[in-house]
């Protein structure tokens, strides 16, 4: 017969043993996995970017958080800068680690508080509230050590997700709250989406448009903020109507037969668009513009409202220029625009990205800087 307290232990190995099988039973892979982790791609949002090169394969976020990893090649050599024997390395090292979690091996990332010895893979980390930082020294930690929040626990039961709108979570490390606006909570999945989405130079509060102490604390609470244009820049063909041209005479009465659609290259017909807008045009001689004129400014824009005058005399109909919304069949594409679009923002030398501030341990000091964060990249201290 079996003690009480011999029973008592046995009913606690049980549950500990369904809470490791709870983590560890997963399907086995049918594809290349993470070197670092031992998972598949999974969540963009949650592991980064899958990367694949030479028969080696890692996650993004597994690569920059791994504990003893260095970044010690140019941003064009390995994945993005680091290097595929130091990528082997690591894993070496992390072979003897055990995560703390799943109490299998390969274990990358390890607790930053000191005295921690606890081991996590990525993935399970994320499973069980571990918090890791994308600024400064890339540091991660455990459940029990994790920057925290006082989130009161009246807010969470009576208050709902700013952006989703529905209910928030009673775990207290799947909400956070805004530092701008007290009463303002969000899931912390809803945040990384919206942080996704927006990138570094769009992402602010959404009730108060805060670019400081907002982005500040969340990249404090484990937010990544991608250093990279927002997605909806990123989209084919963002930056298509640019190439539309404003075809249309608004002048008060158009003396073109063919009417107000039709012009010609060159001539009384031809048409002149407003030098400062460009959404308003006329013929020149709709607007009696002399034959070599090539400028015009419509009422809008121009300095006064006898400064550039083209409403002929004793005319009732209504001034072209109004603040009126004009179709969009008005607008033609210009080809020759997209031929030779000129220098664009395209051209610009943008930051390398051994400069972006994903970075890991034993890194090259770098500044990373944008509107309203303003974060000092730091070599991690050597143990």
């Amino acid at each position: 017969m079996k003690t009480i307290k011999e029973k008592k232990k046995e009913r606690l190995r049980l549950r500990k043993s369904a809470r490791t099988r709870k983590v560890t039973q997963r399907k086995p892979p049918s594809g290349p996995v993470c070197r670092l982790c031992l998972r598949e791609p999974g969540d963009p949002e949650k592991l980064g970017e899958f990367l694949q090169k030479d028969n080696l394969s890692v996650h993004y976020f597994c690569l920059i958080l791994s504990s003893k990893l260095p970044q010690r090649g140019q941003s064009n050599r390995g994945f993005h800068g680091f290097l595929p024997e130091d990528i082997k390395k690591e894993a070496a090292r992390a072979s003897r680690k055990i995560c703390f979690v799943c109490k299998k091996k390969g274990a990358a990332i390890n607790c930053q508080k000191d005295h921690c010895i606890r081991n996590f893979h990525l993935p399970c980390g994320q499973e069980r509230g571990c918090l890791s930082q994308f600024f400064g020294e890339y540091k991660s930690f455990c459940g029990k050590h994790r920057p925290t929040q006082n989130i009161q626990q009246g807010n969470v039961g009576e208050e709902s997700c700013v952006l989703c709108c529905e209910d928030l979570s009673q775990a207290s490390v799947e909400n956070i709250q805004s530092p701008c606006c007290s009463q303002a909570i969000y899931h912390r999945k809803c945040i990384q989406k919206y942080a996704h989405t927006s990138a570094k130079h769009f992402f602010k509060c959404p009730q108060c448009n805060n670019r400081e102490e907002f982005p500040q604390e969340m990249l404090r609470m484990g937010i990544h903020i991608p250093d990279r244009d927002a997605a909806w820049e990123l989209e084919p063909g963002a930056f298509s109507e640019l190439y539309q041209r404003y075809q249309h005479c608004d002048a008060p009465i158009c003396l073109y037969e063919q009417g107000r659609d039709s012009f010609q290259d060159e001539g009384r017909w031809r048409l002149i668009l407003c030098a400062t807008c460009g959404s308003h045009g006329t013929h020149r001689d709709c607007s009696s513009l002399r034959s070599n004129s090539k400028k015009w400014e419509c009422e809008e824009c121009s300095p006064s409202a006898s400064a550039i005058d083209y409403r002929l005399e004793k005319s009732n109909d209504i001034p072209c220029c109004s603040s009126t919304f004009y179709p969009q069949e008005h607008f033609c594409r210009d080809t020759s625009l997209e031929e030779n679009p000129g220098p664009s923002w395209t051209d610009w030398p943008g930051p390398s990205l051994v400069e972006k501030p994903e970075s890991s341990g034993g890194r090259k000091n770098r500044s990373w800087q944008s509107k309203g964060v303003k974060i000092t990249k730091r070599c991690k201290k050597s143990k």
